[in-house]
């Protein structure tokens, strides 16, 4: 089989960085939102302290897994270490938030590294 590999001239090259750090920065300034957003709505008791965890992980996590889906839609490379940490995010912000009880975070990581694993030997 014959491998075909197209190459970009320099200023696809650099549109696609620049775009990619636009993306970057969105996932920035989401996270603060999220952040500031939680921690106001905990300092006028609309929700607890758990749901302000749980809001905070899950959003966090969200965040990190949409910045890679835009990155697939527009064929940027994607990171292996936010989806990992999205998906551990999202895990536990769900299990916080549904009191599942006290999911430990090595735990979680150890099942996200498995699940990766997995993922990788089926693939080839």
């Amino acid at each position: 089989m014959v491998k075909v590999e197209v190459m970009m001239d320099e200023k696809a090259v650099y549109a696609k960085n620049m775009l990619n750090l636009r993306l970057v920065k969105l996932s920035w300034a989401l996270f603060f939102i999220l952040i500031g957003g939680s921690w106001i709505l905990y300092n006028i008791q609309r929700i607890n302290d758990t749901q302000m965890w749980a809001l905070i992980y899950a959003g966090s996590g969200a965040i990190l897994l949409l910045l890679n889906v835009f990155r697939i839609i527009w064929k940027i490379r994607i990171s292996r270490f936010s989806i990992g940490l999205g998906t551990l995010g999202l895990m536990l912000g769900v299990a916080k938030y549904y009191a599942l009880g006290n999911i430990s975070i090595l735990a979680a990581i150890f099942l996200i590294i498995g699940i990766f694993m997995l993922f990788e030997v089926l693939r080839r």
